[in-house]
């Protein structure tokens, strides 16, 4: 299958580009920071220039959404106008939107979002559920992405409207991942005297607690729905409370 560019070696593109590696031609990677190439040689993957991963047939674009606009301003224009691109941020209307204004109007787009990372996929991604939110594209592009995502990588794909996504994720990764900021920041202390409801507690500071903090301001901050379900939720916790000490 194709040559592959991919934009970012951060914690998810270390975790996620072995996967993707044997499904593909080739990969060369870009990142803007200078300490990376000996990671992604180790990985038997290509060190490339900007210039040469936005050349590529496909191309995925790991940028935190807050930094995305700017770097397509810079470089839409760059990209290969033949080329499908897709990114995997947390969020997909804000993305998607960004690619649709700034890349030649021939590039295929779009979204996915992998509901899984570094953490939760350590022990194997199969099974594991992944979205794709088609937005621009050619026939067969669909098709040829559920047979590499499902059949291949063993993943249960979603296909899904980037407002349906996004409502969604308010949910999901909206309360669940300041749950687990929260209880991170509190050290919740690992007990003997514990159930299994606690558990789960602890499973979710080991599992989202420690996700980068670009990663929370995505998923906090540019999801618009977010906010809503997250001071619905604060309103639930403060009249909670306050039912108790009434």
């Amino acid at each position: 299958m194709k040559d592959l560019g991919f934009v970012g070696f951060g914690n998810f593109g270390k975790f996620f580009i072995p996967h993707l590696k044997p499904h593909f031609d080739s990969v060369t990677v870009f990142d803007t920071r200078d300490y990376y190439e000996e990671e992604v040689t180790a990985l038997g993957l290509h060190v490339g220039t900007l210039a040469e991963v936005l050349s590529k047939e496909v191309i995925i674009l790991a940028i935190p959404v807050q930094y995305l606009e700017q770097f397509l301003i810079e470089n839409g224009n760059k990209v290969n106008p033949k080329a499908l691109v897709m990114d995997v941020s947390s969020v997909k209307v804000k993305p998607i939107a960004l690619m649709e204004a700034n890349l030649p109007q021939t590039c295929e787009i779009v979204g996915t979002h992998p509901l899984f990372g570094p953490q939760s996929g350590k022990n194997g991604i199969q099974g594991l559920n992944f979205v794709l939110c088609p937005k621009r594209h050619k026939e067969g592009t669909v098709k040829m992405l559920i047979n590499l995502f499902q059949n291949r990588l063993q993943l249960k794909v979603l296909e899904r409207t980037v407002e349906e996504h996004d409502k969604q994720m308010a949910y999901v990764q909206g309360i669940t991942h300041f749950i687990g900021r929260a209880l991170n920041r509190m050290d919740i202390p690992d007990v003997e005297q514990k159930t299994p409801a606690y558990q789960y507690l602890l499973d979710i500071k080991r599992n989202l607690g420690g996700d980068s903090w670009d990663l929370f301001l995505t998923i906090e901050n540019e999801n618009l729905s977010a906010k809503v379900v997250r001071d619905e939720f604060l309103e639930e916790l403060h009249r909670l409370n306050d039912e108790l000490e009434s």
